[in-house]
C-alpha cells in the first residue's frame, strides 16, 4: 500500500484546511476522493514536512509466507471497519501515525445496546485513555456515518481500532471448515500469520486446540480423506469475508501438493501392480510426475485378521491432477488383473519357504519378472505349507516349475539333538551339546562340507534343539549331518559337568590371555566353556573329550567312572581357583550419571588409565545402559560389560580389595574435579526459537551443534531433536534451548544460534525446472560452477542425484527431488540473484549445447592448428565455438592412414561456420601440389617481367590471388647465373595446372614472335598511349601484341624473335610492335587509323584573335588534339587601353546629366570597329584521333563564323564593385544579356581592372550597353 493509493490524513483543525468547521471528516474524505476521480488533484497548504507514507505489511512484514495477497477495495463509501484497517495507509512521523475508521449507520450497534448510561463519547474517551491515543469523532447528519481519526503509536492505534470495532460495530459470526493439516499454516510462526489476518480484517478468529492424536502433516501430506476442523470467525460482514478469503488462499496454496493413500486395493495384487523391481509403478510415477510409495509386501496365504496391514498401502504424492492420473492408471491395472489373473495352490515344506523368497526377496522378483506371476507365502508363525501362485492362466505352469526348481535347488536335512540320548532332562543335555558344537566343531564341519548349519536361537530353544543342514549338494548335506550325529552320539550326559562359580570370578579363572583355563584343559583333556559375561550365568560347562593320547578303559562301567573322575578333578580345580580369588571385593558408588563420561573419558582413556587397561584384575561397571569402547576396555578379552538392572547413577567396582580401593579413590578424585569444572561452567541460559528450524540448527547428525559445543566448550541441549532429524512441527510450535557453560561462551553460543535462526527465517526455497541434460554443465568440473554461485550469493544449490530405480530403501518422502528439479535455498535476495544467474547460464547452455564431430587427416592437423595455435584460435574467436582436437588414430577405412577426430561445440550456425573453415583449410591443402617445368633461361626474364609484374599478372589472370603476399611462393624461378631451366610451381592443383599452361603458351609465343617497326610522329605518341596508358593497354590487349615506344624501359629489351620487319629511320619516331605477324598487321592498322593530320586555312585577320582567346589550350584539353601552325612573326592584336581616351579627351557617359552628374557613377564607353588589314591565310595543322580531329575542325569553323559576325567591340568602364550586379547570381544576369544582345561579354577577374569588353555586331553591342547601364542604374538606387 503506498501513499499514492490513499490520501494522507493528518489530525489538524478543520480551519487549517480552509473548510467549514461543521463539515464531518467522513464527508470531507468522500468529497476529496470524488474530486480526485473527476478533476486534477487539489493541493492544500498543509505542513507535511517529515511525514512519510508507510504500510503495515511493509514495515511489519509477516514471517509466514502463507499470507495471501490483499485485494484493493473498488470504492470508498460504505466500507466496513475491516476495509479501513486493511486499506488505509497511515501517516508516520517519528513512530506516530494517524488513521481513519468509518462506521456507516448500518454497521453501528443501536445506542440502547451500549447501556443507558454509556454514550459513544464516553466509550471513545475510555478507549483514548486506555490506549494512550488521540481520537477525534464526527458524525454526518444525513448518512449517519461516524468517522474516527485516531492518532498515536502504531501499536496503540491498532489496539484502539480493535477496541472501537469490538464495542461499536455490529457483530456476526461464521464457521468454516479447513483441513487439519492447514492449521499450522494459518496460525503461523508464534501465531504471527493469524495475528496479521485478524489485524487486517478486524475480526476474531478461533482455531480449535491442537489434538495430540491429530498429526499435522507437512505441506505435501494433505490427503483427500483427511479430517476437517471448524474455524470460527467473528466480526463485521466484510471483515469476515476478507478473513475467509485469506484463509482460503492459505489453504489452497498449501494444499496444491497432496498425498493420497490408496487403501481399497487387495494387498496380494501389489506385486503384480508394481511389476518386477517396481518397474511398472516407477513408470507411472515418471509419466504422471508423482512420487509413489510402493510398500514392500509379501502377501500371506490363509492368514486371518490377526495380521496388521494398516501401513501396507500405496501413497501417492504430487499435484492434484497428477495424483488423479496416477490413481486412474493404478485402477486400470488393478481392474485388469482382477479379471485376468488366476491362482494355483502348491504345498511346499515350510523349511523351504525362505529359499523361495531369496535374499531380500530376489527370488520373488525373478519369478515375477520371468513369468509375470507373484507368490503368496504364509507368515513365519503360521504352520501352513501352502504357497499360492497368482498370475495369468498361461503363465501359472511355468511359474510352478520355477517355484519347484527353487524349492528343490537347496537340500535341507535336520537333526534333533534331544532325541540322541535317553536322559531325565533331554532338552538341557541337548543345549549343552549345542554349546560344545558351536564352540568346537560347527565351523570346521561347515567349511569341510560346504554347507550351512542353522542352529535354533531364543525361544526356539525352549521347545527343541533341532539343527538344519542346508546345501546345494545333497551328498555334502548328508555327510555333514552324519558327522554331527556321530559327535552327538559320543557325548552322553556322563561326559558333561558344570562348575558353579560367581560370574565376577570367571575372568580370574580364565587368567591372563586364558592361561589358567588352557592349563586345566591340557591337564585333564577336557573342553571348558565359560559363559559370556552378558549372560550373567555362573555355570561353567566342562566336557570330556576322548583324546587319542589318553588310555580310556574299554569297560563301560570303568570308562564311566574314569570320565566322572576326570570331570570332577577339573571341576574342583576350577572351584579352587574361584576360592583363591575370594579375597575379591565389590564396592558400589552412587555417582550422578552426568559424571560418568568424565570417568570413562574419550574412548575410555581415563577409565583405562585408572584400572590399568584390559589386562587389569579390576572391573568397573556403570549402572547406565550405555556400553561402548570405554566400558569394553575395562573387561577381559574386550568383551562387553554386563548391563545390570541398577540405577543409572550406580557404579560397581569389582576386583582384588587393594585394587578396588585404589580405583575407588581415583574415581572419586575424577568426580570431584568434574564437579569443580561443572561449577565453573554452571551458567545457564534458556531461550526458544521456532521448531521448524531445529533440524537446521542441529545439523545432520548433530554436526552444527557439536561444532558449536567443541568451539565454545559449552553444553547445548535442544529439546526434541538431538540428531537433527527432520520432524513435523505444528504452526507456532517452539523448541527450548538450554546452554550451560561459562557465561561469555554461553551468551556467544546463544547469539550464534539466534543469528542462524534469523537467517533461516529470511530463507526461501525455489525449485527450478532445469532439464537433467544440462546439470553437468551447470555444476562444472568437481562442482566448480555451482560452488562459485553458492559462495557468491550465500545460498545452497542442490541438484538431484542419479538413483537406481531398483535400489532398495529408496527415499519415499514427499519432498523427494524430481530428476529435472534444482533446489535453491538461502536468503531471498541471494536466491533471487542465484536463480537469475542459473537461468542465464541455462539459456546460454541451451544455445551452445550443440556439438558435431568429424574426422580430418592427421597430416593436415598442423595447418588447422597453425603456428602456436594461432589458426585454430582465430577460428574459435571468429565462430565463438569450443573446438576439441583428438589424438591421431588409424582410420576405419584405411588402417595405414592416420585421422584426427574434431568435435565442435556451440550454436548450430557457429558449428557449421567453424566446420566450413576447418574443412576449407583441409581442402586447400588437399589440393596442394608441386610440379617442375623446364623453361629455357632466355625466357625467364620475359616471363618474370619488370619487377615481377608479368608473372604476378599471369597468376592473377588464371584465377590466383591478386595480392602480392598471396602470390608469394606459387612460381619460383632459379636464381640468375645458375643456368638452371627448372621453374617450380606450388599450390592448388587446378591453379598450378593453369599457370603451367599459360607459361607454356607464353614461351611458345615468344619463340614465334616477330618485331615490326612503324614510324609515328613523336607528337602523336602521347595520343596513342593515352591517359595513364589506357589507349596503349587497350590496343595491346585487343591484338595480343606488345608495343614499345622510344624512351620506355623495355624498348631496348626486345626478346629474341624469329625475324624483324622494317627499318628504324628515325629513332625518336620508331615504334616497335612485337607479336605474331597477323596480329602485328592488325595492330598497325589500328594505330594508323588513330593518327590523323588535318589542315585548316584560317584567315590571317582572325588568327591572332583566336590564338589570343586560348583556342590552342581548348583543343588540347577538350579534344586531345594538337595544333601546329607556321609562325611568320604576325603578332596578335592588342586591345585599346582601358579607360579609353578619344582624341585625348575622356569620353562622357552617353546619359550624362549636368545637374545630377555628381550623384551618378562615371561610366566610360567606347566602341571600335574591328578592322583587319592583314590578308591571306595561315595553315593550321590538327593532329589526333580521327573522331577528335573532326570535332576540333567543327569547333574551329564555328569560331571563324562567329568572328565574321563580331564586327565591333565596345569597352565599358564600370567600377569593379558593380561587376557583381552585371554577372548576377550564378551568372544568370550576364547570361541574359548575352542571349538578348547576341554578344560576347568578358568581365575582368583581376583586381583593379574596371573595363568590361563587349564583342558583337554594332546593334548587339549597343543593346548590351543599354542592358548593362540599366542594371547599374538599378544598383545605384
Amino acid at each position: 500500500m503506498s501513499a499514492s493509493e490513499h490520501p494522507a490524513i493528518i489530525n489538524l483543525p478543520e480551519e487549517a484546511l480552509g473548510l467549514p468547521p461543521a463539515l464531518p471528516p467522513s464527508v470531507l474524505l468522500q468529497e476529496q476522493h470524488a474530486q480526485n476521480e473527476t478533476s486534477p488533484a487539489v493541493e492544500y497548504s498543509i505542513p507535511t514536512e517529515g511525514l512519510t507514507s508507510v504500510s503495515y505489511d511493509t514495515d511489519f512484514p509477516s514471517l509466514s509466507a502463507a499470507a495471501a495477497p490483499i485485494a484493493k477495495s473498488p470504492v470508498w463509501g460504505n466500507r466496513s471497519g475491516a476495509d479501513l484497517m486493511r486499506q488505509q495507509a497511515p501517516i508516520k512521523k517519528s513512530g506516530v501515525i494517524t488513521e481513519i475508521l468509518e462506521l456507516s449507520a448500518c454497521q453501528q450497534l443501536q445506542k440502547k445496546e451500549f447501556g443507558n448510561k454509556t454514550t459513544i463519547t464516553d466509550t471513545v474517551k475510555r478507549i483514548t485513555n486506555k490506549t494512550n491515543t488521540q481520537i477525534d469523532m464526527s458524525t454526518a447528519k444525513i448518512s449517519g456515518t461516524t468517522t474516527f481519526l485516531i492518532k498515536g503509536n502504531i501499536e496503540d492505534v491498532m489496539r484502539a481500532k480493535r477496541e472501537l470495532l469490538d464495542i461499536l460495530a455490529v457483530k456476526s459470526e461464521e464457521t468454516i471448515q479447513i483441513p487439519v493439516s492447514a492449521r499450522r499454516f494459518i496460525l503461523g510462526t508464534r501465531g504471527q500469520t493469524l495475528q496479521a489476518i485478524t489485524s487486517r480484517t478486524g475480526t476474531r478468529i478461533q482455531l480449535p486446540p491442537r489434538q495430540e492424536n491429530n498429526i499435522e502433516e507437512n505441506e505435501f501430506d494433505y490427503d483427500e480423506d483427511e479430517e476437517m476442523m471448524s474455524v470460527k470467525i467473528e466480526g463485521d460482514t466484510k471483515g469476515i469475508n476478507l478473513a475467509k478469503e485469506e484463509i482460503a488462499a492459505i489453504v489452497n496454496e498449501r494444499t496444491t501438493k497432496r498425498s493420497h493413500r490408496v487403501t481399497h486395493i487387495e494387498h496380494h495384487f501389489y506385486p503384480l501392480i508394481f511389476g518386477a523391481h517396481n518397474q511398472r509403478i516407477n513408470q507411472i510415477s515418471v509419466d504422471t510426475g508423482t512420487k509413489i510409495h510402493a510398500p514392500l509386501y509379501i502377501a500371506p496365504a490363509e492368514v486371518g485378521d490377526n495380521q496388521d496391514h494398516s501401513k501396507d498401502y500405496i501413497i501417492i504424492n504430487g499435484e492434484r491432477d497428477a495424483i488423479k492420473k496416477a490413481i486412474d492408471a493404478i485402477e486400470e491395472i488393478y481392474t485388469t488383473l482382477k479379471s485376468t489373473t488366476r491362482i494355483l495352490n502348491v504345498d511346499i515344506p515350510k523349511r523351504q519357504h525362505k529359499f523361495l523368497i531369496g535374499q531380500k526377496g530376489s527370488n520373488l522378483q525373478e519369478i515375477l519378472e520371468t513369468t509375470g506371476c507373484s507368490l503368496e507365502l504364509p507368515a513365519l508363525f503360521d504352520p501352513s505349507e501352502k504357497v499360492i501362485i497368482r498370475g495369468p492362466q498361461i503363465k501359472l505352469a511355468s511359474a510352478l516349475q520355477i517355484v519347484l526348481d527353487k524349492a528343490n535347488s537347496i537340500h535341507v536335512e535336520t537333526l534333533d539333538i534331544a532325541l540322541s540320548h535317553k536322559t531325565d532332562k533331554p532338552l538341557d543335555h541337548a543345549k549343552n551339546i549345542l554349546k560344545y558344537l558351536c564352540n568346537r566343531s560347527k565351523k570346521k564341519i561347515e567349511s569341510d562340507n560346504n554347507v550351512q548349519i542353522i542352529v535354533p536361537k531364543g525361544l526356539a530353544l525352549e521347545k527343541s534343539v533341532i539343527l538344519e543342514f542346508v546345501g546345494k549338494d545333497p551328498g555334502n548335506v548328508e555327510n555333514a549331518r552324519k558327522e554331527v550325529n556321530e559327535i552327538v552320539k559320543n557325548l552322553p550326559p556322563s561326559h558333561f559337568a558344570i562348575a558353579t562359580i560367581e560370574p565376577h570370578l570367571h575372568r580370574h579363572i580364565i587368567g591372563r590371555k586364558g592361561q589358567n583355563l588352557q592349563r586345566v584343559k591340557e591337564t585333564y583333556g577336557v573342553e571348558i566353556i565359560v559363559p559370556d559375561e552378558k549372560d550373567e550365568s555362573p555355570d561353567i560347562l566342562i566336557v570330556f573329550e576322548n583324546r587319542d593320547s589318553e588310555e580310556v578303559p574299554t569297560d563301560k562301567k570303568k570308562r564311566e567312572s574314569y570320565v566322572k573322575d576326570i570331570l570332577e578333578k577339573a571341576k574342583l580345580e576350577l572351584i579352587k581357583a574361584g576360592q583363591d580369588a575370594s579375597d575379591f571385593a565389590t564396592q558400589t558408588l552412587t555417582i550422578p550419571v552426568r559424571f560418568h563420561r568424565h570417568i570413562i573419558g574419550p574412548k575410555g582413556t581415563t577409565l583405562n588409565g585408572i584400572t590399568g587397561g584390559s589386562e587389569a584384575p579390576v572391573s568397573v561397571k556403570f549402572g547406565s545402559s550405555r556400553t561402548g569402547a570405554a566400558e569394553r576396555s575395562a573387561n577381559a578379552e574386550g568383551k562387553k560389560l554386563v548391563q545390570t538392572p541398577m540405577s543409572n547413577d550406580i557404579v560397581v567396582i569389582k576386583g582384588p580389595t587393594e585394587e578396588v580401593e585404589r580405583v575407588v579413590k581415583e574415581i572419586n578424585k575424577v568426580v570431584e574435579d568434574a564437579k569443580h569444572t561443572e561449577f565453573m561452567n554452571s551458567y545457564t541460559v534458556e531461550f526458544t526459537f521456532p521448531a521448524q528450524y531445529s533440524a537446521h540448527v542441529i545439523g545432520k547428525g548433530g554436526a552444527h551443534v557439536t561444532r558449536l559445543k567443541d568451539k565454545l566448550n559449552v553444553k547445548i541441549d535442544i529439546e526434541g531433536g538431538a540428531k537433527g532429524e527432520e520432524k513435523k512441527t505444528a504452526p507456532g510450535e517452539s523448541v527450548k534451548v538450554t546452554i550451560v557453560g561459562m557465561k561469555e561462551n554461553a551468551e556467544e553460543a546463544k547469539a550464534k544460534i539466534l543469528d542462524l535462526v534469523d537467517k533461516l527465517q529470511d530463507s526461501t526455497i525455489v525449485r527450478l525446472n532445469i532439464p537433467s541434460e544440462y546439470h553437468k554443465s551447470l555444476i562444472g568440473a568437481k562442482g566448480r560452477y555451482v560452488k562459485r554461485l553458492e559462495d557468491k550469493y550465500g545460498v545452497h544449490i542442490r541438484f538431484p542425484k542419479t538413483k537406481d530405480p531398483n535400489e532398495e530403501g529408496e527415499d519415499d518422502s514427499t519432498d523427494a527431488q524430481k530428476p529435472d528439479e534444482v533446489i535453491v535455498k538461502g536468503g531471498k535476495k541471494g536466491v533471487k540473484d542465484a536463480q537469475a544467474e542459473l537461468m542465464e547460464l541455462l539459456d546460454y547452455e541451451r544455445d551452445h549445447d550443440n556439438s558435431e564431430s568429424f574426422k580430418i587427416s592427421a597430416q593436415f592437423l598442423p595447418h588447422v592448428v597453425g603456428k602456436n595455435g594461432v589458426k585454430i584460435n582465430e577460428i574459435k574467436d571468429e565462430t565463438l565455438t569450443r573446438i576439441d582436437l583428438g589424438q591421431a588414430e588409424p582410420s576405419d577405412d584405411d588402417p595405414n592412414q592416420q585421422v584426427v577426430n574434431v568435435i565442435v561445440y556451440g550454436t548450430k550456425s557457429d558449428i557449421t561456420k567453424a566446420k566450413e573453415l576447418i574443412l576449407g583449410i583441409v581442402k586447400e591443402f588437399e589440393s596442394q601440389t608441386t610440379i617442375t617445368m623446364n623453361i629455357d633461361p632466355q625466357y625467364h626474364k620475359y616471363l618474370i617481367g619488370p619487377g615481377g609484374s608479368r608473372i604476378r599478372e599471369i597468376v592473377s589472370k588464371v584465377g590466383g590471388p591478386d595480392e602480392k603476399s598471396g602470390q608469394a611462393g606459387i612460381v619460383k624461378f632459379p636464381r640468375p647465373g645458375t643456368n638452371s631451366d627448372e621453374v617450380t610451381l606450388k599450390g592448388d592443383k587446378e591453379l598450378v595446372e593453369k599457370i603451367k599452361i599459360e607459361l607454356e603458351r607464353l614461351v611458345e609465343e615468344q619463340s614465334n614472335l616477330t618485331v615490326d617497326i612503324i614510324q609515328i610522329p613523336r607528337a602523336q605518341h602521347p595520343i596513342l598511349i593515352g591517359r595513364n596508358g589506357m589507349q596503349l593497354r587497350e590496343i595491346q590487349s585487343r591484338f595480343n601484341v606488345t608495343i614499345q615506344f622510344p624512351g620506355s624501359r623495355s624498348y631496348n629489351d626486345t626478346p629474341i624473335v624469329s625475324h624483324t620487319n622494317g627499318k628504324i629511320e628515325n629513332s625518336e619516331e620508331a615504334v616497335k610492335i612485337i607479336g605474331k605477324a597477323e596480329n602485328i598487321e592488325a595492330a598497325k592498322a589500328e594505330i594508323l587509323s588513330r593518327v590523323r593530320y588535318t589542315q585548316i586555312n584560317v584567315p590571317r585577320k582572325f588568327h591572332n584573335s583566336l590564338i589570343s582567346n586560348g583556342v590552342v589550350r581548348k583543343l588540347r584539353s577538350d579534344f586531345h588534339v594538337t595544333l601546329d601552325y607556321a609562325d611568320d612573326g604576325v603578332q596578335p592584336e592588342t586591345n585599346p587601353p582601358k579607360n579609353s581616351i578619344t582624341n585625348g579627351v575622356a569620353t562622357k557617359r552617353i546619359d550624362d546629366d549636368e545637374e545630377n552628374s555628381e550623384n551618378k557613377v562615371e561610366l566610360g564607353w567606347e566602341v571600335v570597329e574591328n578592322e583587319h588589314n592583314a590578308v591571306g591565310d595561315i595553315v593550321w595543322n590538327l593532329k589526333g584521333e580521327k573522331v577528335q580531329v573532326e570535332r576540333a575542325e567543327e569547333y574551329i569553323n564555328d569560331l571563324l563564323k562567329e568572328a565574321c559576325r563580331f564586327t565591333h567591340t565596345g569597352y565599358m568602364t564600370i567600377p569593379q564593385q558593380y561587376h557583381r550586379h552585371v554577372i548576377g547570381r550564378d551568372g544568370r544576369t550576364i547570361s541574359r544579356i548575352r542571349n538578348e544582345s547576341g554578344c560576347k561579354i568578358e568581365v575582368p577577374k583581376s583586381k583593379g581592372d574596371d573595363v568590361i569588353i563587349v564583342t558583337g555586331s554594332q546593334d548587339g553591342v549597343e543593346k548590351a550597353r543599354s542592358l548593362i547601364e540599366e542594371i547599374i542604374n538599378r544598383a545605384e538606387r
